[in-house]
């Protein structure tokens, strides 16, 4: 009673005066970190799990489509872990923020991004793509595999659709993932 946590779970963690979280969802916050950071936890492990998942390493191109919280989250684990991340977002403020943070570059439009992938990698094409945007349509599991290089790794973390276009990820040999969270 009374120990600052945080806590994560659907049907879980909600939002109300007094809740009931298994204890594997929950983490106590260390005195140095405040609420607000504490509340970007789930979120972060979500993140996380993903790059984790695509088992980016040290100097690879991870390309981030979609720079919501958890694309940003994603954005700034991948750079923390050395790696060059590119961005691609439709809003101007989000990819902004993804800028000042330390994406290298990023696109507005898919023609946009597929261009600045081949520019970055030499036309080889990214190591990793991670999904982190949140749409019904199936143009982004589209994008990353005509965006990725042989044998890269692809991981849906967002909620897109999952139709995956036969040609690229057969002919590139593409590990495809979904991630269920954290």
């Amino acid at each position: 009673v009374g120990q600052r946590v945080a806590c994560a779970g659907a049907g879980y963690a909600v939002h109300a005066e007094m809740v009931s979280v298994p204890h594997n969802l929950v983490v106590g916050l260390p005195d140095k970190v405040d609420y607000e950071s504490g509340a970007f936890t789930t979120l972060g492990a979500i993140a996380l799990h993903g790059l984790r998942l695509a088992n980016a390493q040290i100097g690879e191109t991870v390309a981030v489509i979609g720079l919501g919280v958890v694309g940003i989250l994603t954005v700034q684990l991948a750079k923390a872990a050395g790696c060059r991340v590119l961005g691609m977002d439709p809003d101007a403020s989000r990819r902004a923020t993804a800028k000042s943070i330390g994406c290298q570059a990023t696109a507005t439009t898919d023609a946009e991004f597929r261009e600045m992938i081949a520019e970055w990698t030499e036309g080889l094409g990214a190591d990793v793509v991670i999904i982190a945007a949140d749409t019904s349509s199936n143009e982004p599991v589209a994008l990353a595999g005509e965006t990725a290089r042989d044998r890269a790794t692809v991981v849906g973390v967002g909620a897109v659709g999952l139709d995956i276009p036969r040609r690229d990820y057969y002919e590139k040999e593409l590990d495809f993932m979904v991630s269920r969270s954290y």
